[in-house]
């Protein structure tokens, strides 16, 4: 496929791989089916030790396209996803940013309908719908709509955004405003990174549309991450960077911001249950420094925050029992 460009900006894709080789043909092939062009891909290899580049270097030879589809390929010793991400920030020149991973896919018309909502809503920040699919029989098994009932600050503060790279579209200018990648983070460094571009974004926007698919199967699920002591201090990193960035917003809703206290509180009180005390307090203190009056649930997780581990215990026990009789 040969799409001819007519005075479309520049789409730049970053790929982080390592050791993809089995998979990352799939990944550069939903790049090409787009309807879009020019699309420059800045392919990360993060010191893949299979045939990774081979198998980058022969898709690039069949499928670039002079001046509509080219490949940039970038080695680098390995250092993880961000610093792949971070070295591909540094040769972008697309007007426009996307993160992919070596193991999802774009749906073919995302690029073209980003690029016009882009251009017709003058967004700097755009996050789509996305499916996951089971990796065994390429069957949708779930379904994320991009919502529009809130402002995308306000639902990441009601822990309800869902802040993954895959879903996020970027213009460069708040890439370069955004900075780098958490390095330091090795899970929930995507959340940290959108949640971050989300407040200093313009104009963040959201479109209902799925226009992406993750694959899902053979790893580590964020709920098991969010269970482990080492998961849990990367979350409330997360949420640290967050509040950071809203403190002294006012064009911030307080109402999101007693629902994101609260929700620190519950953070907090289900880390001192685990046996984490240091994690419940570090939840705490952050959710004490939003300034803001409880509601009535904030109130009883606060209370059993300062309970600690009993207390904690204890209103997890309260909810299985309304579970369960409900």
């Amino acid at each position: 496929m040969n799409i001819p460009v007519i005075d479309n900006k520049l789409f730049s894709v970053i790929v982080p791989a390592y050791n993809r080789c089995v998979l990352i043909s799939e990944a550069l092939d939903s790049i090409k089916a787009q309807t879009y062009r020019p699309i420059e891909i800045i392919m990360v290899d993060d010191g893949s030790t299979d045939n990774t580049v081979e198998v980058i270097n022969h898709w690039a030879i069949a499928n670039e396209e002079p001046g509509g589809l080219t490949l940039k390929y970038i080695y680098q010793q390995n250092a993880g996803p961000g610093a792949a991400r971070n070295r591909g920030i540094q040769a972008i020149s697309g007007e426009y940013v996307q993160y992919l991973d070596s193991d999802d896919r774009l749906h073919p018309e995302r690029l073209e309908i980003l690029a016009k909502a882009f251009e017709s809503t003058s967004a700097d920040f755009i996050q789509t719908g996305f499916d996951g699919f089971d990796a065994e029989t390429g069957k949708v098994i779930e379904t994320h709509y991009g919502r529009l009932d809130h402002d995308l600050i306000s639902q990441a503060l009601m822990g309800v955004l869902w802040p993954n790279t895959l879903r996020s579209v970027f213009r460069r200018s708040l890439v370069e405003k955004t900075g780098l990648w958490n390095m330091e983070m090795t899970c929930f460094e995507d959340r940290e990174y959108v949640e971050r571009a989300i407040t200093l974004a313009d104009k963040p926007i959201a479109i209902r549309d799925i226009l992406a698919s993750a694959r899902r199967g053979g790893g580590k699920r964020v709920s098991d991450l969010l269970r482990s002591y080492e998961g849990r201090k990367f979350r409330i990193l997360c949420e640290e960077s967050l509040a950071n960035n809203v403190l002294d917003r006012s064009d911030v809703s307080y109402i999101a911001k007693q629902a994101f206290a609260s929700r620190l509180y519950g953070l907090g009180f289900r880390s001192n249950a685990s046996g984490w005390p240091n994690h419940g307090k570090r939840c705490g203190e952050i959710a004490a420094s939003l300034g803001v009056e409880l509601d009535t649930k904030g109130k009883l997780r606060k209370l059993a925050w300062m309970g600690g581990r009993i207390g904690g215990l204890i209103y997890l026990a309260f909810g299985e029992l309304k579970r369960v009789f409900s």
